[in-house]
């Protein structure tokens, strides 16, 4: 056996496909010096089977041993029995939801003198899976990382830090025998914040330490994006978690000596600015809680409580004097100065706090309506087509607000314009009993009791959403919490066909009950009966020659190629000369991106031929319009479908988009209604031959056509007003 091997100790709880991930990362180190300790909680014994299945992959590519927790349970008791059962000179705690790239292991052990007792590594942070995973575009979401370490264990480590859920132990190679000697081990009762202990009782005895510094090898600490279905031990909802933090500050306060000073003002600073906040809004749970804060507060050195600012000391000192009623006096005179300085300096939380203390407590209007079409961007999509309903047939029976970003957007009839997260956008939204909106409504919004939100969604899905999608690549890692909170709030929520029924409960975890299987507004237009005439008026007004035939090329964002939230780049693969010569005596081309896209094309020198129109409001203007309709991954062509016109999809990334980024509810080689082109030369012929291409689609588009637009007919504006506002259901 070679003298040097580490074992690598895993424990598993749940999820096995974080597992596959982690253990290919182990599979490809460039070292084959370590061994494998995988600790399975019999608490997850329903899905050991599955593990086995697993791990009978990996027959002969990786020495796993496998072990199994007999009595205890948990994150500590896993990692103290993989102690107990490593065979090599060194160990390596890597959690079964994280990975680490190639070189790590072999890194680290060469880079560890003989007189040293660990090595440490830098740890990022993200939310992808490995495939996904990328050195360039690391997430590194935790303030507290720094972009280089200072190979300072204490400071890297603990000094730097100052949240106890950021207290690790991972990215570090301990000696076994220095483990051993100062029997360092994890608390089995702290269910939680195990680590804490564990990293002061080694840096209370650690003389030496190195550190691995090559910015490429890292250790992958991976978020879950699902809290719902797989929640990580940081988002497991426990009643009793305080306890825990509580305990877990009292031993590091009573072991800790080098490091004392930091853990008390640790300790001090979770009180005022976490558990303090229950004083406010949860009084009761708060004094119940109180005594578990009180013991740890008491531990702390009253040099230590000095350094608070005046306020803060009263609520430290009559915190260890045992009084909780005047310690949350304080605690709430301390949030009120807060919040006053807020209110000053951000303009948004000003205006929430009128909203909360002064809009929530006048009357709500029942005649009220509000309409938000893609953020306020335009005057579009269904809710622009139930307004025009309601105001053709209730005019003035109710009240009508709009919200736009931009006021000078025309908008028909009579109604009021207001701007997102103004002033008045909270006195209108607040009042209003009647929401309808098309996207996901701003999370910090809370719905009032007695308000009525009406859900459209802007489209029939083809690219995977929310719940069903395994990575998140084009939000925050708390993503998928965040639209479940947010869909709770939707009274209604409005399905063009039976497919999308079925995958709004599966994406939203939404109930069938209040879905809507209505059609959508947004598409009676295109069953209008005088559609030519309205397509010339069209033109006329965008300037297209009434002589040309009109290509929409309406392409999608891509989730990995943004500048920040809600702005994303986007590189257009058409070579627009050579589309000018090869079509340009037969047709014009309307560029309709994505409203999330923020790079604007150039188009000099292609002026009558390519117009950008990607600032026109109404995509469906420009679906009546148009000849032949062009697309990647958007779900505009389930809509344009209505019109029975010809559908070609460029889809050049299809194996990145399909397979890492989003992934599809559809097989697109059997069940899209025109050809997939992943070249542009086959685009041009696709175009110049359209009538054969619209033959060799014509049974496939009647299938399509049968199951995704069948409802619409041109009254679905109608039934969704009845069953929303008149209150009657459809058959």
């Amino acid at each position: 056996m070679n003298s040097i091997m580490i074992s690598v100790v895993i424990a598993f709880h749940q999820g096995i496909d974080y597992l596959r991930d982690c253990l290919e990362s182990l599979k490809v180190q460039t070292s084959d010096n370590f061994e494998v300790i995988l600790i399975l909680d019999t608490a997850a014994q329903k899905i050991h089977e599955n593990v086995r299945e697993l791990l009978w992959e990996y027959e002969g590519l990786l020495p796993i041993k496998v072990h199994e927790l007999h009595g205890d349970t948990g994150v500590s008791a896993a990692r103290n029995l993989g102690i107990e059962k490593a065979e090599g000179n060194f160990i390596f705690f890597l959690d079964s939801d994280d990975y680490i790239t190639s070189n790590l292991l072999y890194n680290m052990e060469h880079c560890m003198k003989a007189q040293e007792e660990l090595c440490y590594s830098k740890i990022v942070h993200t939310w992808f899976k490995r495939d996904s995973f990328h050195i360039e575009t690391m997430e590194t979401a935790k303030e507290n990382e720094n972009a280089t370490l200072s190979q300072d264990l204490a400071k890297d480590r603990l000094l730097s830090i100052d949240k106890i859920e950021d207290i690790t132990v991972l990215g570090m190679l301990f000696r076994k025998d220095f483990l051993d000697r100062y029997h360092i081990r994890f608390e089995k009762k702290q269910k939680y914040y195990a680590d804490f202990s564990f990293l002061l009782n080694v840096l209370e005895h650690c003389e030496k330490s190195s550190c691995c510094t090559k910015e490429e090898e890292v250790y992958v600490k991976r978020y879950h994006n699902d809290k719902i279905h797989l929640p990580s031990l940081e988002q497991i909802e426990d009643a009793n978690r305080e306890q825990y933090v509580a305990e877990a500050f009292a031993r590091g306060i009573t072991l800790s000596k080098k490091y004392r000073e930091h853990v008390e003002s640790m300790a001090c600073s979770y009180y005022l600015n976490v558990f303090g906040r229950k004083f406010h809004e949860k009084p009761k749970e708060a004094e119940r809680k109180f005594p578990w804060m009180c013991q740890v507060i008491q531990l702390c050195d009253r040099k230590t409580l000095q350094k608070f600012h005046f306020i803060e000391r009263r609520i430290l000192y009559n915190t260890i004097r045992k009084k909780s009623r005047k310690a949350g006096q304080w605690i709430k005179i301390r949030m009120i100065q807060k919040k006053i300085v807020t209110m000053f300096s951000d303009k948004k939380h000003f205006y929430r706090t009128i909203n909360l203390y002064l809009f929530q407590r006048m009357k709500q209007k029942d005649n009220w309506i509000v309409f938000e079409s893609f953020v306020g961007r335009n005057y579009s999509g269904q809710p622009k087509y139930i307004y025009r309903y309601l105001q053709k047939n209730q005019g003035k029976k109710y009240r009508y607000i709009w919200v736009v970003n931009d006021k000078k957007i025309k908008i028909d009839g009579k109604c009021k314009k207001i701007k997102r997260f103004g002033l008045r956008y909270y006195y209108y939204m607040t009042r209003s009993k009647y929401w309808v909106n098309n996207m996901r409504q701003p999370h910090s919004y809370k719905k009032r009791p007695g308000q009525i939100m009406l859900e459209t969604w802007h489209g029939t899905p083809l690219k995977k959403l929310v719940f069903d999608m395994e990575d998140v690549h084009s939000a925050s890692p708390e993503y998928k919490q965040i639209v479940y909170e947010q869909s709770r709030d939707w009274d209604y929520l409005l399905s063009d066909n039976p497919f999308s029924t079925e995958k709004f409960q599966s994406c939203f975890l939404y109930d069938r009950e209040k879905i809507l299987e209505l059609g959508y507004p947004a598409n009676d237009p295109l069953y209008d009966g005088e559609l030519d005439k309205k397509a010339m008026r069209l033109k006329k007004k965008l300037g297209i020659p009434q002589d040309k035939k009109v290509i929409l090329y309406a392409p999608t964002w891509r989730d990995d190629n943004r500048y920040g939230a809600g702005e994303y780049k986007f590189e257009l693969k058409l070579d627009w000369n050579r589309l000018y010569a090869e079509l340009g005596k037969e047709y014009v081309i309307l560029l309709r991106m994505h409203y999330w896209v923020v790079d604007r094309l150039k188009t000099e020198g292609l002026e009558g031929f390519l117009f950008n129109v990607s600032d026109y409001s109404d995509v469906t203007d420009l679906y009546i319009i148009s000849d032949i309709c062009i697309t990647d991954y958007s779900s505009v062509f389930f809509d344009y479908a209505n019109l029975r016109r010809p559908i070609l999809f460029y889809m050049y990334d299809l194996e990145k988009y399909r397979d890492m980024l989003r992934g599809f509810y559809l097989d697109i080689y059997k069940d899209l209604p025109g050809p997939v082109l992943t070249e542009e030369s086959q685009l041009i012929d696709a175009i110049k031959n359209i009538e054969r291409t619209t033959e060799a689609y014509q049974k496939r588009y009647q299938i399509f056509y049968d199951r995704f637009c069948g409802i619409d007919d041109g009254n679905a504006a109608k039934r969704v007003c009845e069953t929303v506002f008149y209150n009657k259901i459809q058959g």
